[in-house]
């Protein structure tokens, strides 16, 4: 067990977070934003951001010691809403990150918000990352003519993708010839004086979604408006599949998980005091070619601008590394709908596959891939009740199963037509 102490006064934690200290936890670019914050947006921020600094410093271990038991202890001012929703959080934490979450609320002094009055505008608040599928929802809803804020968020230093989200608001605001409002909002952990912060970083973050909801959320209460239009994640990510046995629970990314998103909803209706409040992925029974398809012609040739591979920052060039599963999916999408990019380190699709280990992440990662879309690659009424016995995740009352295993037919025709013309992936396909 792990424990995690927030707030000035908390010095007793295995690491001690301090916001404003070794802690940014976004109130300033909020501030700058709508002049003024209050006890409850300041809680949720340190909360939020807290959550998402312990998930950096706390380094996951391998296989079966990969889950980790981490004690959460922060001050807050509104102790009796956040009460409210420990069990919900709790849960919340445990669908994303796949680690056992035990969250403690300690009473700060200060003014607790009492009124919960919210507008009726028009619009909606888009978590937008810098990827593929943020840029396609942001282009839809500016097609239609809706009032969009657009907030992205990322780590202090990370360039490149604080680089991606700007140069591609740019390219939205340039293609639709007017102004889009974007609100970026950064949250790291930092050594400032004597406070300092573990410098050994996990990678996995799977926490990162918990706090972009939080600040979207917040957003979305400052500007009035009741939806938030989650991260756009196309199904094949949201839904997520393990593509095997070894890539089960925590060994796969669940951020735009429909159980975590139902359940940040009820978190927001209850601390927000808004039961009307609505957090939608528009996306979730559509393929990634079939969400990039939805981009205009002169879109998709920016699509090159957008970040979609975790180590981009940290390849020369800024490239894509090429072999990741969100890589191969990437370029999926891109070649299904006739784009092409030189933008992968590694061209997995050309390379001789043969003559890498079995152990080599680049062949692993396209054998297992393949060996997914394979069993999808015709559902029938026969073979349904099979798969999801294979894939017990598709038992969720947030997922339409139908649906689900038609997207994935989908995902597999839709791959397996750009995968074969490719021969060294052809010999493993057939």
């Amino acid at each position: 067990m792990v424990k995690v102490q927030v707030g000035e006064g908390q010095n007793t934690g295995d690491i001690n977070l301090y916001p404003g200290k070794n802690l940014y936890a976004g109130q300033k670019p909020f501030i700058d934003e709508f002049d003024s914050i209050d006890s409850l947006e300041n809680d949720l921020l340190n909360l939020a951001s807290g959550i998402y600094a312990a998930d950096l410093a706390i380094m996951r271990e391998e296989r079966e010691h990969y889950i980790r038991d981490i004690e959460f202890s922060i001050n807050v001012v509104n102790l009796h809403a956040f009460e409210r929703i420990k069990d919900l959080l709790e849960a919340a934490l445990l669908i994303v990150s796949k680690d056992n979450w035990t969250i403690n609320f300690i009473q700060e002094t200060g003014v607790p918000v009492s009124n919960f009055e919210w507008q009726q505008n028009n619009g909606a608040v888009l978590l937008f990352s810098g990827g593929i599928d943020s840029m396609c929802a942001a282009a839809e809803l500016v097609r239609q003519k809706q009032n969009v804020v657009l907030v992205s968020h990322n780590s202090h230093g990370n360039t490149v993708i604080d680089n991606c989200q700007r140069n591609v608001h740019s390219a939205l605001e340039k293609h639709f010839g007017e102004s889009i409002k974007h609100i970026h909002v950064k949250v790291y952990g930092r050594n400032l004086g004597e406070y300092s912060f573990p410098g050994e970083r996990e990678n996995t973050q799977r926490t990162r979604s918990f706090l972009f909801l939080s600040i979207a959320a917040l957003v979305t209460r400052r500007c009035g408006f009741n939806k938030v239009l989650f991260m756009a994640e196309n199904g094949q990510f949201a839904i997520h599949l393990p593509l095997n046995q070894s890539r089960v629970g925590p060994f796969s990314t669940h951020t735009a998980d429909p159980e975590f998103v139902d359940t940040m909803r009820q978190i927001f209706r209850i601390l927000l005091s808004n039961q009307e409040f609505q957090i939608i992925n528009p996306y979730l029974y559509q393929t990634k070619a079939e969400v990039f398809s939805l981009l205009p012609k002169k879109l998709q040739e920016q699509a090159h601008l957008t970040a979609t591979c975790w180590m981009i920052s940290r390849i020369p060039g800024n490239k894509h590394c090429g072999y990741c599963i969100p890589c191969i999916s990437r370029r999926i999408a891109l070649e299904f709908n006739s784009i092409s990019f030189d933008e992968y380190a590694h061209n997995l699709f050309t390379m001789d596959l043969n003559s890498l280990s079995d152990t080599d992440d680049k062949k692993r990662n396209i054998v297992d891939y393949l060996e997914f879309i394979s069993k999808f690659r015709k559902v029938t009424d026969s073979n349904k009740n099979d798969l999801c016995m294979e894939f017990p995740e598709l038992f969720n009352p947030t997922i339409e199963i139908e649906k689900a295993l038609n997207l994935f037919e989908r995902v597999s025709s839709q791959s397996f037509k750009v995968l074969s013309k490719y021969p060294s992936i052809l010999k493993i396909i057939e």
